[in-house]
């Protein structure tokens, strides 16, 4: 992709010199620029080539672009802060549970009060079983991750 773009560019600056090259009479030639404003006198910038004028004017867009992506940049460089040290403390958290996890491992878990288990039980729990270290997802949850699949086979069983 580098290469790429690298060849566009090159591409565009030939282009660009080709033009400037063919063109060197007009690029050459001594112009004045005038500014009136209506409330000062009018302002006559000294004669100088025109190929001057296009690279000031060329040079000041780029400067302008830049101070306009100043903001955006800043604001991206402090949202990546703010992520990067929530992933270091969810690191930090899930480090946490797994030693908590390994320490109940060897022990019987005793079993949880009534009150406990109120307040543990409400209908968005999810039911996850953990087999060794990784997660099993809960099978009736990957029937309502493909719903199209599952009105077909419902579609299918109701036609046989």
């Amino acid at each position: 992709m580098k290469k790429a773009t690298l060849i566009v560019w090159v591409i565009i600056l030939g282009f660009i010199a080709l033009v400037i090259f063919q063109n060197q009479t007009f690029f050459m030639t001594n112009h004045s620029l005038r500014l009136n404003l209506g409330v000062i006198n009018e302002y006559h910038t000294p004669e100088m080539p025109i190929a001057v004028v296009f690279i000031f004017f060329f040079f000041s867009g780029i400067v302008i672009a830049y101070l306009f992506g100043l903001s955006t940049r800043f604001k991206a460089r402090r949202t990546a802060k703010k992520l990067n040290a929530a992933i270091i403390s969810h690191k930090d958290e899930a480090a946490k549970l797994k030693s908590e996890l390994n320490t109940l491992k060897g022990q019987d878990t005793p079993a949880p009060s009534s009150q406990q288990a109120a307040e543990t039980k409400t209908g968005a729990d999810e039911i996850i079983e953990l087999t060794g270290d990784r997660l099993v997802e809960n099978p009736t949850e990957q029937q309502e991750a493909n719903p199209t699949k599952d009105s077909k086979d419902k579609k299918s069983k109701t036609k046989s």
